[in-house]
């Protein structure tokens, strides 16, 4: 992984922590740099290295083997000599991290082995995450032609990438939040409101549209015109409509008033689904989809409402 250094002087490893590709701490970090080649400007350097604003620092992670797949599953979309689509199961991590639980990451590296050499070992060949609560589409790639070519997309932002969500609460009318955000300081998981301009802040925009609406539930259909970390999930909850089952940005509002929703959550993940990815790439499939969620349908049984994926656009 290769970043070019911006700002004021700091340490290394903060520097790290901030610019990280997913949200980490401290600790993690330091268990994933334990046996890492970190360079600044070419030469070997420690954690407490200060680095300045065009400091360029190299990270080579070492190789670790993938986790053991006993009691994973890892349902294929798609399957082609060039793409793989996942549809990430709930309380999955994308990527693999310091706990022993089996990630996607981990598992396609077993099933693809030519994905362990496309980005970071712990990343395989994925090109893109969802957080570990967040089930649906992940997009991985078989060769660095087609990575380096889904990557690129996700940042030029022509990949269209649509969602399902219960949300709490009687969401009526369709809207559009244009809200920037950025990292808690004190919380390096969490994302907070920021400001247009402000150092670290990230422009964010979500299209939200209610499918169907119930006193205290509403079952949405949100586009996400940007990709920033929990952009969904923060949106959501700023608006006084988080996502069914997120602990870390529920409202204590929304909780009091239903809280026998909890009946249908487990503490690892919340009703979140990635379901459709649409495409413009030549040789790669325009259009994948999922399908419902296991772990949904009892409470969509519940509620009698009927969904059909195929209609997202």
């Amino acid at each position: 992984m290769q970043l070019r250094v911006t700002g004021a002087p700091q340490r290394l490893d903060q520097f790290l922590v901030e610019h990280w590709p997913e949200p980490i701490g401290r600790r993690p970090l330091a268990a994933l740099l334990a046996n890492a080649d970190v360079r600044v400007n070419g030469r070997r350097a420690r954690k407490s290295t200060r680095v300045r604003a065009g400091d360029e620092i190299l990270v080579h992670l070492a190789p670790t083997p993938p986790r053991p797949s006993v009691d994973a599953s890892l349902p294929l979309i798609h399957e082609g000599p060039t793409l793989v689509a996942v549809d990430k199961p709930p309380a999955m991590p994308s990527t693999e991290g310091p706990s022993a639980t089996p990630s996607v990451a981990g598992l396609l590296v077993e099933r693809f082995p030519e994905m362990s050499g496309l980005d970071t070992p712990r990343s395989g060949g994925l090109a893109h995450r969802l957080d570990t609560g967040t089930s649906g589409l992940l997009l991985a790639a078989r060769d660095r032609d087609t990575h380096t070519t889904l990557r690129q997309a996700f940042r030029a932002r022509t990949i269209g990438k649509h969602y399902l969500a219960f949300v709490r609460g009687r969401l009526a009318e369709a809207r559009q939040i244009e809200q920037p955000l950025r990292r808690a300081p004190r919380s390096r998981g969490r994302m907070l409101p920021g400001r247009a301009g402000q150092r670290r802040s990230w422009p964010a925009t979500t299209r939200v549209r209610p499918l169907h609406i119930a006193d205290d539930l509403t079952l949405v259909h949100l586009s996400m015109q940007t990709g920033v970390t929990h952009q969904l999930r923060a949106h959501l909850a700023l608006i006084g409509h988080p996502v069914l089952g997120d602990r870390r940005y529920r409202t204590k509002d929304a909780e009091a008033l239903t809280a026998h929703l909890e009946t249908y959550v487990a503490p690892s993940w919340h009703f979140l689904h990635a379901a459709v990815v649409t495409l413009a790439l030549p040789g790669l499939p325009s259009r994948l989809q999922t399908t419902i969620p296991a772990h949904w349908e009892r409470l969509l049984a519940d509620r009698d409402w009927q969904l059909e994926i195929a209609d997202l656009h």
